[in-house]
């Protein structure tokens, strides 16, 4: 009976045993999650990530990888071009209820339909020719007018080719000879303007020209400015109009004083744009490891063999595009930097190799230059 109950209780002793080193076991397992949370100092524990949480790790390498050693940019030029026409400020909105006092002047602005008059600037001679309407449209931006000449605006279409040859009799700002030209915009249209200079250099009658270019908003804000870069006389601008009205261009030569023949032609941009955004490189984006070249990077979806165009625009002048295109596994399927000094670059048709997720890297040729840009991927 006794040798039993000895049995009974080495069982009972076993089976308590088991179940101890059990407990012991399944703590060992629970105590490392719970300890995160209330040891902070504790050994930390990563879960491996799954394929499509690898991908932008792999994206950052190829960033990092992008070589930084491309053929030096030539060097851009040092004298800003500024619009020649002031910036028009909008009439305020008036509330009938409220009466005028005679201690209140609303200062005397330009209608949003009329051409103004510009203004000469303090540091630029001008003709003795007074001008009588000298005290209209003052604003912090005023032209530096070489006379006291209107502007001379000219009707173009979106069919037609303008041709027109820059003269030292024509209105001058900024020692420069200008031409203008209006149409009628609507509401985000997508439109392309193309100016091509002369090369003509005969001395019996040299019209050769660089050419230079400003679009401008109904307000005469400057939508983008672009000449055709150190060495080449075609400029282009691909815009997106903000608003329904007006626009201008202004024509001018890339160099003071120059003049010359010219052709300018407007027309829809009938590209389908599948990405259409701006954005800008800052003080405030990532910066690649090598150099400290600021970047940002835009991602899509695409198909296997699908052919894509990605095109960089610097909207004011500010720098040199450099654009790369990354698969999710951070391979580079295509890349594209302005090399000539100029403010726009394009990856012309590339093909995806397959289906999935592609990364668009936009930064500068020049590390020391950044500025707001138009990205279009179509």
């Amino acid at each position: 009976m006794a040798v039993k109950q000895n049995r009974k209780s080495h069982s009972r002793m076993n089976l308590k045993l088991l179940i101890a080193v059990s407990s012991v076991a399944i703590a060992s397992h629970i105590l490392p999650i719970n300890a995160l949370e209330i040891h902070p100092i504790s050994r930390q524990f990563q879960l491996a990530k799954t394929p499509d949480e690898r991908q932008p790790e792999a994206v950052q390498q190829g960033i990092e990888q992008i070589p930084v050693a491309e053929p030096p940019v030539t060097p851009q030029r040092t004298q800003s071009i500024n619009s020649p026409l002031p910036v028009r400020v909008p009439a305020p909105e008036t509330n009938p209820n409220l009466q005028p006092t005679a201690t209140n002047s609303t200062p005397e602005i330009f209608p949003a339909a009329s051409n103004p008059t510009p203004q000469p600037s303090q540091n630029q001679s001008v003709s003795p020719t007074p001008n009588t309407n000298s005290t209209r449209g003052r604003n912090s931006r005023t032209v530096a007018a070489a006379n006291s000449r209107t502007p001379n605006y000219r009707d173009i279409n979106f069919v037609d080719i303008a041709f027109g040859i820059l003269d030292k009799r024509d209105f001058q700002a900024q020692g420069r000879a200008y031409h203008f030209y209006q149409f009628e915009g609507r509401e985000n249209q997508l439109i392309q303007i193309r100016l091509l200079g002369s090369a003509d250099k005969r001395r019996s009658n040299n019209l050769s020209l660089r050419p230079y270019m400003f679009l401008l908003d109904p307000n005469n804000n400057v939508i983008l400015k672009r000449g055709g870069g150190e060495t080449e006389r075609d400029a282009f601008i691909f815009a997106r109009l903000p608003v329904a009205g007006v626009y201008t261009i202004a024509v001018t030569s890339q160099n003071p004083g120059d003049t010359g023949r010219y052709s300018l032609a407007i027309r829809d941009d009938r590209a389908s744009y599948i990405l259409d955004e701006t954005g800008e490189l800052s003080q405030q984006n990532l910066v690649l490891k090598q150099n400290g070249t600021p970047y940002n990077v835009k991602e899509f979806q695409g198909k296997k063999n699908q052919l894509v165009s990605i095109r960089v625009d610097s909207l004011n002048e500010e720098f040199s595009p450099y654009i790369v295109l990354l698969d999710a596994q951070g391979q580079r399927i295509a890349a594209n930097s302005d090399r000539n000094g100029k403010y726009s670059t394009l990856i012309d048709r590339a093909r995806l190799p397959e289906d999935g997720t592609y990364y668009i890297v936009v930064t500068s040729s020049n590390p020391n230059q950044r500025g707001n840009y138009r990205l279009t991927l179509f």
